[in-house]
């Protein structure tokens, strides 16, 4: 689960370059297109938002983990956040 949780990260970070550098409609694409057009607070926006995207992804892995994982010990000993 914790490769999952890092393949994750790393996808999104991944998936964001591309659309930077290929071009293909995504969020990398609209920063891009934001920064060109100097909409600068616009481009810090969907910055903003892909930050938080990897944040979700992360507390949703990390609760699939819990769940799926319950019986583990290294999850039964884990402190509440």
């Amino acid at each position: 689960m914790t490769g999952l949780r890092l393949a994750a990260a790393v996808a999104l970070i991944l998936a964001i370059t591309a659309e930077l550098i290929i071009g293909t409609p995504g969020l990398g694409l609209e920063i891009l297109s934001a920064q060109n057009a100097g909409l600068y607070s616009t481009m810090y926006a969907l910055v903003l938002a892909t930050g938080l995207l990897g944040v979700v992804i992360n507390f949703g892995a990390r609760a699939l983990e819990r769940r799926l994982l319950s019986w583990h010990h290294s999850v039964r000993e884990e402190v509440p956040a």
